[in-house]
């Protein structure tokens, strides 16, 4: 038996007690627990249900293993998940990996906070806040049973992460309806709220973008054995490390982001940026071939980390089948700029496939298919001339050719959907279903 959670949204009346007193309590400039409005203009034959949600505590908790500067802490007495926010550098990746939307953004801070389940008075014998102030009883902390947890929401996001909070009356005749309420206090957070947008992600898109052409230039060596221009190259590696720090809410502790490299994939990424770096500099600096043979294996799995961090922080794959792979884009970097036609070729295949592939399931937005088109047509275009010519291609081809690739990372951003409560609930209630 664990403490946790209980709701009952059938009880709960919306009257915002709960968000009031965790609040109130921790003295927060954010809103921890969301509150989702089902129904709120009571249409007939509809029932008017809320359900309120904060962090879950979970007993597999995505945000602790996933965080790059070890922010999160295991209470060993509540089992409370705690933030230590002198140790955040804002870099959201927690928001990424959490399915219920827990940790929020503090934009005057720029670090991330969330609720801590009011350990301290746990430890003392009181319950969280948010639990005491609830007037109708919706809202309940206390012992959680097994049996609950089957009885619980099915669509309720990646139940193996053991949420500690059970759900009871739940079931409804009439499917129930979403209708987000935006009130300023309270409410269902868009994604820009969430750090998922690609204005937002620029930083990230530059930083992945060209440490792939750098990592394309050094593979080029050994079907060419010519080295990179080293200014061309240390200009790529040099403007990726400056601007990956732009990410980050804290860029002063950036070095923390290598403190959880047994567990967190984004603080596998970034050490293996630094011996990428550490490694191919000198080597095309001082032009020693030995050297670059271990700065290519060093930047080949640099580039399988970089995909992996959003492997680890997508569950809907759309991530892991995706056009705009850094690792695979590397590889036709290099046919390309070799003109090796058999596997410019092949790889050219696959991208398309996949560019196809990632329009399932989408709506029709009218610059969402021209950037898809597009993004083909500067493949297609420099592939004809690589085919036509039989030779490397020229300036002229090489940006356009890169241009493509570039929407091609656009576009994975784009795509990138980690799961999330909000997206679930409102897929959900569009079926009708509960």
């Amino acid at each position: 038996m664990k403490n946790g959670f209980i709701f009952n949204h059938n009880k709960c009346v919306d009257c915002k007690a709960c968000s009031a007193a965790c609040i109130l309590e921790n003295g927060w400039a954010i809103n921890p627990r969301n509150i989702y409005i089902y129904n709120e203009e009571a249409e007939n034959n509809i029932p008017v249900i809320n359900l309120s949600l904060a962090c879950n505590h979970c007993e597999t908790a995505v945000c602790m293993t996933g965080c790059p500067a070890s922010v999160f802490s295991r209470d060993i007495n509540t089992g409370a998940v705690l933030f230590d926010e002198s140790k955040c550098i804002g870099c959201k990746y927690c928001q990424w990996n959490c399915p219920y939307d827990a940790p929020k953004f503090d934009n005057n801070k720029r670090t991330i906070a969330k609720c801590n389940l009011c350990s301290n008075g746990l430890t003392e014998g009181r319950l969280p806040a948010c639990s005491t102030a609830c007037p109708t009883g919706a809202l309940r902390f206390g012992e959680l049973t097994d049996t609950s947890v089957e009885g619980g929401y099915s669509w309720f996001p990646d139940k193996k992460l053991i949420p500690s909070i059970r759900f009871t009356n739940i079931k409804q005749v009439v499917p129930l309806k979403i209708i987000p309420e935006n009130n300023g206090f309270i409410s269902n957070p868009k994604k820009s709220e969430k750090g998922r947008n690609t204005s937002g992600d620029l930083s990230l898109i530059i930083f992945s973008f060209f440490s792939m052409i750098s990592v394309a230039l050094i593979m080029s060596f050994f079907l060419n054995e010519i080295f990179p221009d080293k200014w061309v190259f240390l200009s790529l590696l040099g403007t990726a490390g400056f601007i990956s720090f732009f990410h980050l809410g804290k860029k002063f502790r950036s070095w923390r982001s290598v403190s959880n490299i047994m567990h967190s994939p984004l603080s596998r990424e970034i050490v293996s940026f630094i011996l990428y770096a550490g490694v191919s500099a000198p080597a095309v600096i001082l032009h020693l071939p030995n050297l670059l043979i271990g700065a290519a294996v060093t930047g080949l799995f640099f580039l399988l980390l970089i995909d992996s961090v959003y492997i680890f922080s997508d569950r809907n794959n759309s991530a892991f089948l995706h056009s705009g792979q850094t690792f695979i884009s590397a590889l036709l970097v290099v046919s390309f700029l070799n003109a090796t036609v058999v596997p410019f070729l092949f790889i050219s295949l696959i991208k398309i496939g996949l560019t196809f592939y990632s329009l399932k399931g989408k709506k029709c937005r009218n610059l969402y298919f021209v950037l898809r088109f597009l993004r083909i047509v500067l493949l297609v275009l420099p592939g004809l001339s690589i085919l036509l010519q039989n030779s490397r291609p020229d300036i002229t081809i090489i940006i356009i050719f890169l241009s493509g690739e570039l929407i091609d990372r656009i576009l994975f951003y784009i795509d990138f959907n980690p799961l999330n409560i909000t997206d679930v609930i409102t897929e959900h209630l569009k079926s009708r279903q509960i």
